[in-house]
């Protein structure tokens, strides 16, 4: 046979064929494989950081809103009533039943459930004289003119890791003149 003859035979055999060869297919199918493998983390990545973001949010709305709440019972009213700041460092602490830990600080802890969306959530709420160094404490309240507030959210994620938030704030005895 003439080899023109072989080499224009081959090229008819290899022009008539068409589709894939088994080593074509299997290269392909292990690239597919391997990226929605990766797309599985990212899928799981996102889930966790969205619920991330939910907890820190709903934490730091329960922080707040402490502060807030503890911000409005301290505001004296000029006109007389049962609220302001020596309703705060007085009654305030027997009315949440705050444990005392020193002549300058009380703390007392709340634990809430938001339902199964979110981790539950302990809040624990300090208030102690400010500055530090001064002679005021709780056993004298009229000598407290400075009071911190210091609101601690704290929780467990759901891969396991402590998580918390903490804000502060400073409130002044303010005094009214007649």
């Amino acid at each position: 046979m003439n080899t023109s003859k072989i080499k224009s035979l081959y090229l008819n055999l290899k022009d008539k064929q068409h589709g894939f060869t088994l080593i074509e297919t299997l290269v392909s199918i292990s690239i597919l494989t391997i990226g929605i493998l990766g797309l599985i983390s990212v899928v799981d990545s996102v889930i966790y950081y969205q619920s991330k973001s939910a907890e820190v949010t709903q934490a730091t709305l329960f922080t707040t809103n402490k502060v807030e709440e503890i911000k409005r019972f301290s505001i004296n009213e000029p006109s007389g009533g049962i609220y302001g700041f020596n309703y705060l460092v007085t009654d305030y602490l027997v009315d949440k039943k705050m444990t005392q830990v020193n002549e300058k600080k009380y703390t007392f802890s709340e634990v809430m459930n938001e339902g199964s969306k979110l981790p539950q959530m302990t809040r624990t709420v300090t208030l102690q004289t400010y500055p530090y160094g001064d002679e005021s404490s709780f056993s004298d309240p009229g000598k407290i003119n400075l009071l911190e507030v210091i609101i601690r959210t704290e929780w467990i994620d759901k891969r396991g890791n402590k998580k918390n938030v903490e804000l502060g704030s400073l409130i002044h005895k303010r005094h009214f003149t007649e």
